[in-house]
């Protein structure tokens, strides 16, 4: 979709600015943006231990946001995903993890938009998913998680903490988000 040419004279000056001012509306209200941590890398990641909730750090040494809607000052500020009431999103966060004991075989991966409070527990696991790989120390597995959802007020107070827990100890490295807006809130 393109702007529209239209003669700036007369009652067209009128026509085209306001058909412009719709489009630039329209057009800056999805988008995405990309953060990559790279203090967690494959030489020195950071370490998980056994059956402990863990935020994932993602420090943004790399951002990419030429693509972001108009209206968002950012997705993430370095802390938390940041939302607006209204809003759907789609969040991706990719990782490599490494076992680093035999019985390491899951873990999983969800937001919690308590503000750190931990309550109520529903808002502290949105979009809870697991992930479980076979035995193996040592073997870096890529885990790649993304869910379509919405944020409401709370989300727009405190954000989403990216969270973890695994089943045994574990490195984690390559940490990244992309985040996008598919609807802008009425």
């Amino acid at each position: 979709m393109a702007k529209v040419t239209i003669p700036t004279s007369g009652l067209w000056s009128a026509i085209a600015g306001l058909f412009n001012s719709m489009f630039d509306e329209i057009y800056g209200r999805t988008g995405w943006a990309y953060y990559a941590d790279n203090q967690y890398t494959s030489g020195a990641p950071l370490a998980v231990l056994a059956d402990t909730d863990t935020s994932l750090p993602n420090n943004a040494a790399t951002v990419i946001e030429s693509q972001k809607p108009t209206d968002i000052t950012t997705f993430y500020d370095g802390t938390v995903i940041t939302g607006r009431d209204g809003d759907d999103i789609i969040i991706s966060i990719d990782f490599t993890i490494e076992p680093t004991n035999v019985g390491t075989t899951l873990i999983e991966v969800w937001l919690d938009i308590t503000g750190g409070t931990g309550t109520p527990a529903s808002l502290a696991n949105l979009y809870r998913r697991e992930f479980g790989f076979a035995k193996g120390v040592g073997v870096a597995r890529k885990v790649s998680f993304s869910h379509s959802g919405y944020t409401l007020n709370t989300w727009a107070t405190n954000g989403a903490v990216v969270k973890i827990r695994t089943n045994g100890t574990a490195d984690i490295y390559d940490i990244g988000y992309i985040l996008k807006r598919t609807h802008k809130a009425r």
